[in-house]
């Protein structure tokens, strides 16, 4: 309401500082603060030794005792120069030892991740019967919408939880990022079966509609394509690919839960509309 107010102009100002002021905070990282520390030391460095040791040979035309007064006169600054030195050499191999310690901890826990995808696989292909009996019953509007599904809810698998982590906290940033979306995914996915499994077992009869559950069967092609994009990753066979999904990585997602597209009427038209 009180943009109504501010002087076009002025307005106009405020969201160029505004936009200046995010990309700002997208290069301002903790590594690029370092970087920019590191180049100017380097850079104080390299005056540093043209004033002390090459100027004083110029200006005093090689002579020692010319040499050995600047270096006298300014013992103070070279002892703090050195200091400083010795400071900003320590904390960068520090931070290199600890940048090579989180890559070999991250290989080692990259090494047991294609065993978890291939667990999270298995889970996504027992949801599938659940999923599809689901959609034909509420399809058909039958009676049976007031029964159990005779097909369950298969239980999340454990060991994929700890490879996970170990990942998400030793991996790049995009990687750990890439792997947390997945298990956010996961956990909505989880809880929307369990929501969908309790209303076919309620008396009073069937809540969901078959959109839901057809956006259901998206999300777990969904899923389903970015484990399967992560599996040459994890194999080392493939550089990591953290693009959007396609809608043939869509259909492969579908081909591996047996998912029968084309028997399921509306599907298609939902997964083309949602990958807009």
């Amino acid at each position: 309401l009180c943009r109504r107010y501010v002087h076009p102009k002025l307005r106009s100002k405020m969201d160029t500082i505004k936009s200046l002021w995010l990309k700002l905070t997208l290069i301002w990282t903790i590594d690029n603060f370092i970087r920019l520390i590191n180049a100017i030391s380097s850079l104080t460095f390299l005056i540093y030794i043209y004033a002390m040791f090459v100027a004083p040979f110029i200006d005093g035309k090689g002579r020692w005792d010319y040499v050995h007064d600047v270096w006298y006169s300014w013992q103070a600054l070279n002892v703090g120069m050195l200091a400083f030195g010795s400071s900003v050499i320590a904390f960068n191999i520090s931070r290199y030892n600890a940048d090579k310690q989180r890559e070999r901890e991250f290989i080692a826990a990259k090494a047991f991740l294609p065993e978890s995808l291939s667990e999270l696989t298995n889970y996504f292909k027992k949801c599938t019967p659940m999923l599809v009996e689901a959609w034909n019953r509420a399809a058909d509007k039958s009676d049976l919408c007031n029964t159990q599904l005779l097909n369950t809810l298969p239980p999340l698998p454990n060991s994929y939880r700890a490879i996970f982590s170990s990942c998400i906290s030793t991996a790049d940033k995009n990687v750990g990022e890439y792997l947390a979306y997945i298990l956010t995914r996961l956990q909505i996915h989880h809880s929307r079966l369990k929501s969908l499994e309790s209303d076919f077992s309620d008396d009073e009869g069937m809540v969901q509609i078959p959109t839901n559950i057809l956006s259901y069967m998206y999300r777990l092609a969904e899923l389903q394509a970015l484990v399967n994009k992560l599996f040459g990753y994890a194999r080392s066979t493939e550089e990591f690919n953290d693009k959007k999904i396609t809608l043939e990585q869509l259909e492969t997602g579908y081909n591996v839960l047996n998912i029968e597209v084309e028997d399921i009427d509306g599907l298609w038209d939902l997964t083309v509309r949602l990958n807009k």
